[in-house]
C-alpha cells in the first residue's frame, strides 16, 4: 500500500511541474532592439550570407543593423520568430523579413526586449 501512495505522489507531482508555463512567452508585436558589437555575422538571427546580399545588390554592412527596432510578425513553434523591421526599412535594402531563434538571441545579446509597458510619461505644465 506504501508503494501505490508513493508512485500516486509522485504522478500527480509531475503534472505540477510539467504543467508550468513559461511566463515571458514572445507574442505578435513584441518589439526588440537588434544589438551588435562587430561587423560579423549573427549566430541566431538568420540573415542571409554577404556574398549572397551582395549578388541580389544589397549592401552587406552588418554594423547598420546596430540598435536597429524590430517586431515580431509571425512566432513558429520551435522558438523561431519572424521580424521585420519596425520603421519599414528593408534589412541590407532587399529583405523585408528575417527569422530568428529567440531563445538563442536572447540569451547571446544579439536581441534585446524592449517593455513598452514600463515607460512612463511625464507631463509637463
Amino acid at each position: 500500500m506504501k508503494h501505490v501512495l508513493t508512485f500516486l505522489t509522485l504522478f500527480l507531482v509531475s503534472f505540477g511541474v510539467f504543467g508550468q508555463e513559461k511566463s515571458n512567452e514572445i507574442e505578435v508585436g513584441d518589439i526588440f532592439t537588434i544589438q551588435t558589437d562587430s561587423n560579423l555575422p549573427f549566430n541566431h538571427i538568420h540573415f542571409p550570407s554577404s556574398n549572397f546580399i551582395i549578388k541580389r545588390g544589397g549592401i552587406a554592412n552588418y554594423k547598420s543593423l546596430d540598435d536597429v527596432k524590430v517586431k515580431v510578425v509571425k512566432v513558429y513553434d520551435n522558438d523561431v520568430i519572424k521580424i521585420t523591421s519596425l520603421n519599414g526599412k528593408k534589412f541590407f535594402n532587399i529583405y523585408k523579413y528575417v527569422k530568428a531563434d529567440i531563445e538563442e538571441a536572447l540569451e547571446n545579446g544579439e536581441l534585446q526586449y524592449i517593455d513598452l509597458s514600463k515607460k512612463s510619461t511625464v507631463a509637463v505644465n
